[in-house]
């Protein structure tokens, strides 16, 4: 089957750049209230939000210019089945591509949140209800939205600094190599690793039974997604 190509996605991440710049209005926090908030926080925040606005982005728009664009980005919410929360993808374009967005939160060291002795890692992750069997490899695109906490006047608004494209089917497969390369397994549809208990016997090449694995609990986090334009484009935002 067919699959997108590098010139097809850089095309489509065209049609998104009037993203880039946008002050999210629906959202705003008083500068002195950030101390009591985490980074990871105001992630969750940002990016719930803007999974909920962004079909609607041209109702954020405040100048003619930007809604004018903002009118003809040609996102719609993708049909969702009834008591499903998580169905894929997030949304259809009007071009026919189907798009997965995930939201990546920059931190602004300019800002005084409460920041934890260690970095967290980011949340945004592809999850094993995405697989090679529902992604259409010539119209499935992961979007990933930088959003940065930026203060005006005393308010601290969401603004998307930064999109990045890519094509679901390569970043599908190199999440399930890595499983795969690391020992792991799925198992009725649960990606599992190798306990660490178990990881020497593995080492030795013994034969493993089910109660050496467990659940992946970080299977899919985009942070270890080995798909090197997707790494490049986190690393760019220092969220690697």
């Amino acid at each position: 089957m067919p699959e997108l190509t590098q010139a097809v996605v850089e095309a489509l991440r065209d049609k998104f750049n009037p993203l880039i710049g946008l002050k999210i209005h629906w959202l705003s926090l008083p500068e002195p209230a950030l101390p009591g908030f985490e980074p990871s926080q105001i992630a969750v925040i940002i990016n719930t939000l803007l999974d909920a606005a962004l079909p609607q982005i041209e109702l954020l728009a405040t100048n003619p210019d930007n809604l004018a664009k903002l009118t003809h980005l040609g996102l719609q919410k993708a049909p969702q089945e009834i008591g499903n929360r998580e169905s894929y993808p997030d949304y259809i374009h009007t071009s026919g591509y189907r798009v997965e967005l995930k939201g990546l939160f920059v931190d602004n060291p300019a800002l005084d949140l409460k920041r934890p002795p260690t970095r967290r890692e980011p949340s945004a992750r592809l999850k094993e209800n995405i697989t090679l069997t529902n992604v259409v490899p010539d119209r499935d695109v992961l979007m990933l939205a930088a959003v940065q906490l930026q203060e005006f006047a005393g308010l601290c608004y969401p603004v998307i600094i930064d999109i990045g494209l890519f094509p679901m089917i390569a970043c599908i497969r190199a999440r399930d190599a890595r499983l795969l390369e690391s020992g792991g397994r799925w198992k009725d549809g649960i990606p599992q690793v190798i306990r660490n208990t178990s990881q020497a016997r593995y080492n030795a090449g013994e034969i493993l039974t089910d109660s050496d694995y467990q659940k992946d609990t970080n299977f899919g986090k985009l942070k270890r997604i080995p798909y090197p334009p997707l790494q490049v484009f986190m690393q760019k935002y220092h969220t690697i």
